[in-house]
């Protein structure tokens, strides 16, 4: 190993080791903010936005673009082979939770700045995962001034600059209690009328599948949750469904909400939305983006169907790319890792882009 890489994997033991899982998003009790803050090389500066959300921002100089990576994780769930929250090393992987989503990156960047740079922007960052992303939003309403944000997610050392939008929502439907032998229960029965609904809205869904946006296909679209309901012989008088929507670049959500029917033209129905944020690039126009993915140097990926924060830059008029280490298809489950390759890969493409 390289020495850099040494460091490396120095800085994503630590990191692995403090238990950042969103939920609960103990930030705070963690230890993480503490680490950072007794690295001699770094001048953190901590906003406490409450509830364990927390932006840490590193600078120096007068840099041209910010990088911002997320330090939460999801929980560590069943089915790890080893400690989640002991980064282990073995086939030339970094096992870990986090290690791949997104502490690699972390751990990239603290071991450029421990060598020494001179120009730099860090937005570390600590909601992500739960889909709030409340520390970037408000860190845009700073208006910090850049030419460009690189969102740190796990896209296999290539810059992406396109991926869906997403919207989660939940619809509710009332209907009127009583015995199941009554012939209004077809009418009046809440999981009816939400099976009516949730039909409707897939065979929508399904309206956009020769829809496309460069490689993207269609709009993905899935009930994810379904409640309702007491037992076999009472009338329901409430049902509900969560559902997700990830929509392509350009595409109008409020559209696609009028032809779902959310607010809907059935009698006792209501929609709440949830988490809402645009495509990559807001605009739908990735040319931008592209060629300066071209002035950098790096790799140009596929679009993706994931969601990222470059979104929310993208929307505040940032042009913004995301590029990380790892693969997402090696996230978000038991034996997580990043590869030494692709962390080896990142310190020079983090070092290109600050330099």
């Amino acid at each position: 190993m390289n020495t850099d890489l040494e460091l490396t994997l120095h800085h994503l033991k630590a990191l692995v080791r403090f238990d950042t899982s969103n939920p609960p998003r103990k930030i705070e009790q963690s230890g993480l903010i503490d680490y950072l803050d007794s690295l001699t090389f770094l001048d953190p500066q901590v906003t406490d936005l409450g509830d364990g959300s927390f932006n840490i921002f590193i600078t120096k100089g007068s840099p041209k673009y910010l990088i911002n990576v997320h330090l939460d994780t999801v929980p560590p769930g069943d089915g790890w082979q080893s400690d989640p929250y002991e980064l282990v090393i073995d086939n030339q992987k970094a096992i870990g939770l986090g290690a791949c989503d997104i502490k690699g990156a972390a751990a990239c960047l603290l071991t450029l700045l421990e060598r020494g740079l001179d120009d730099y922007a860090i937005l570390f960052s600590t909601d992500e995962e739960a889909g709030q992303s409340r520390c970037v939003k408000e860190y845009i309403k700073t208006q910090p001034i850049f030419d460009g944000v690189i969102v740190a997610e796990p896209t296999q050392n290539k810059a992406v600059t396109c991926h869906r939008g997403i919207l989660t929502g939940t619809q509710e439907f009332y209907g009127v209690a009583g015995h199941s032998s009554e012939q209004r229960a077809l009418a009046d029965n809440a999981i009816h009328k939400l099976t009516r609904w949730a039909d409707s809205a897939l065979k929508v869904a399904e309206t956009y599948n020769e829809t496309s946006f460069n490689d993207l296909e269609g709009i993905a679209f899935n009930l994810g949750q379904v409640e309702g309901g007491i037992k076999p012989n009472i009338i329901a008088d409430h049902a509900q469904v969560k559902f997700g929507m990830r929509p392509l670049p350009g595409q109008s959500f409020d559209e696609l909400l009028s032809q779902l029917n959310t607010e809907t033209i059935q009698q006792h129905s209501k929609f709440t939305p949830g988490f809402i944020a645009p495509a990559l690039p807001a605009s739908g126009d990735t040319s931008e983006s592209e060629l300066w993915v071209s002035q950098l140097g790096m790799s140009l990926s596929p679009p993706v169907n994931f969601w990222t924060e470059a979104s929310l830059f993208s929307q505040a008029g940032y042009r913004s790319i995301v590029y990380g280490p790892g693969n997402i298809g090696d996230a978000h489950q038991p034996n997580e890792f990043v590869s030494l390759e692709s962390l080896n890969q990142a310190l020079s493409d983090f070092k290109k882009i600050i330099q």
